[in-house]
């Protein structure tokens, strides 16, 4: 009895495990530690940027967590969001 007790212990763990290591990252893309600008004339804050799909999802002080692609970006400018109208784009924009 005390050996089946053991059994099912082990094999409830064993299924919390394999569905913490199956669970999809998330987030698609995180960018750590670069100097981030929003655009609000603001000081700029050094922090993360997580994004899932085609949304960032968190600025700033991003909760820990997994993502497929994780970018360091120590002493690098983000600006999320930011689209140059002034490119040299083939294309119109407007």
């Amino acid at each position: 009895m005390r050996l089946s007790r053991i059994v099912r212990a082990f094999l409830s763990c064993t299924a919390v495990v394999a569905g913490a290591c199956s669970r999809e990252p998330a987030y698609d893309v995180l960018i750590r530690g670069g100097t981030i600008y929003n655009g609000s004339g603001q000081p700029p804050i050094t922090g993360d940027v997580a994004i899932k799909g085609d949304s960032i999802v968190a600025v700033g002080g991003v909760p820990a967590g997994s993502a497929a692609t994780t970018i360091d970006a120590t002493g690098l400018a983000v600006a999320p969001g930011f689209i140059n109208m002034l490119s040299w784009a083939n294309e119109s924009l407007l």
